[in-house]
């Protein structure tokens, strides 16, 4: 096939490569992933010296790569893979990804990827030492996200007809008490009451989660791929937090806190509602609601007229 793996030590060559990848995504940006606080290598697959795709390799302190990676770490294609007709592309991506997984399992001695939501022809993975017995045995692990599409709403009053009956009247009744939304750089607020909305359900939060709520919230304000929005009562008491990510294309849900005093008076739906026409203000394409996978927290993250979409972790160990 003679491809090559090659290290990519340049910040902006990997940066652009990802730009003009169909799995482009801010978890892959080196802006983040310098954020995240985690070791990791970047490289691609080239064939001569066209790039054909690229991975994002996420190392525990060990220097093992790490099952706990971010959303879609993993694989990306290059633009050149995405413009050939089906039948050569289909073809070309299966024989990428077996010899980068080959490879990979021979650099690191396992391998731990976050796949994107758009790769939906997995077959290359799942056939990793298909004919190796003595080799690491794949898995694939299902997961969902919600995606809303943005671009199929003209205004936010679209938005706000579009949702669950009770998200709309949560966030009347918000107007009508006169809550109010303020964009802010205040972490500690966001810190409090993610830490109260652990507190109410009885768990303790974990140190990725801290490490969500303080230093990456506070990262990504001062490096600008985060927004912040507080929403306070008539008394000025803050009531919800809500903590999204973004890049050129899509806004990220990563945080919603809420003081469970207010948690009837829809606090949490209408900053989510705040969110949501920002973003659709700033012409972006989509929110991606960031994991759809357990059944309370899912079930409200879809009633803002979220699609399903499946995604997948890969281990191989």
């Amino acid at each position: 096939m003679s491809f090559q793996i090659e290290i990519c030590l340049d910040n902006h060559e990997w940066d652009e490569f990802v730009a003009h990848s169909p799995q482009n995504n801010l978890f892959c940006k080196t802006n983040f992933l310098d954020s995240y606080q985690r070791e990791y290598d970047l490289l691609f697959v080239a064939k001569g010296e066209l790039i054909l795709a690229g991975v994002v390799i996420i190392k525990g302190d060990d220097g093992i790569p790490t099952i706990d990676s971010f959303m879609y770490q993993g694989v990306l294609f290059s633009k050149y893979i995405e413009s050939l007709p089906s039948h050569k592309k289909n073809k070309k991506q299966i024989d990428i990804i077996e010899f980068l997984l080959i490879k990979l399992e021979s650099i690191y001695g396992s391998i731990s990827l976050s796949l994107h939501h758009s790769l939906n022809d997995l077959r290359g993975f799942q056939w990793h030492n298909y004919h190796n017995s003595a080799g690491l045995r794949p898995a694939l692990n299902l997961n969902y996200t919600g995606l809303l599409d943005l671009k199929k709403a003209e205004n936010f009053d679209q938005i706000l007809m579009d949702v669950r009956t009770v998200r709309r009247q949560e966030y009347n009744k918000c107007v009508r008490n006169e809550f109010t939304i303020e964009e802010s750089n205040d972490i500690s607020i966001l810190d409090f009451l993610h830490e109260k909305t652990f507190e109410r359900q009885g768990v303790k939060r974990s140190k990725s989660e801290i490490f969500l709520a303080t230093k990456l919230a506070n990262e990504s304000l001062v490096k600008g791929f985060g927004r912040l929005l507080i929403c306070r009562n008539v008394k000025g008491a803050p009531t919800s937090a809500s903590l999204f990510l973004f890049d050129d294309k899509t806004a990220y849900y990563l945080i919603g806190a809420n003081d469970p005093d207010y948690r009837k008076d829809g606090t949490g739906s209408y900053i989510m509602f705040e969110q949501i026409r920002y973003f659709l203000e700033q012409g972006l394409s989509y929110v991606d609601f960031m994991g759809i996978n357990s059944p309370f927290r899912g079930d409200f993250k879809m009633s803002f007229n979220a699609k399903p979409r499946p995604y997948y972790f890969f281990n191989a160990v």
